[in-house]
């Protein structure tokens, strides 16, 4: 994996002479959104301070849902949202990134055809008009097609969302 790393580096140096950020960073972005990369990785990448990084993993499909927790409870708006889109996040993080106080992560749950019927639901009450319609019409499509969406799936002994008050 090492190795691996090192060659995205060679291969960013080359091609970021006209890029602000640093090899590194540029390197860690790359190894993020790659579709085959390992979760231990994106585990690993999921401690950066860099936001771009962060949302690189928070979209990863195979990023472990317990990194998925840790990162809904990102400060960045960004990230959050990037989590609420994710196609693996688990039910228990979509609950309390519904009650989010930005737009964007309620708006990105809303569209998220993989969010339980519970959590689309309580979007459809939601104080802004724009998330409470999208949530309607992804709920109404997903009970429609529920083999197409993946909405058909349930809390399926997920306890409790993991980083909340009691430990």
């Amino acid at each position: 994996m090492f190795s691996y790393f090192k060659k995205l580096i060679k291969v960013q140096r080359f091609q970021s002479n006209n890029s602000s950020l640093p090899y590194f960073t540029l390197a860690k972005l790359r190894l993020a959104a790659h579709p085959q990369a390992h979760s231990e990785a994106l585990s690993r990448l999921a401690k950066s301070k860099i936001e771009q990084v962060l949302v690189r993993v928070a979209e990863n499909s195979n990023t472990p849902q317990d990194t998925l927790c840790d990162l809904a409870l990102s400060d960045s708006a960004d990230v959050r949202a990037a989590v609420a889109d994710n196609q693996n996040t688990p039910a228990r993080a979509l609950f309390l990134l519904a009650m989010d106080k930005d737009l964007d992560v309620r708006y990105s749950i809303a569209e998220n055809h993989n969010a339980p019927p519970a959590v689309l639901q309580l979007l459809t009450q939601d104080e802004n008009p724009y998330v409470a319609c999208r949530a309607s019409s992804t709920l109404k499509r997903a009970l429609e097609y529920p083999n197409i969406s993946g909405s058909g799936r349930l809390w399926g002994g997920e306890e409790r969302f993991r980083r909340s008050g009691t430990g």
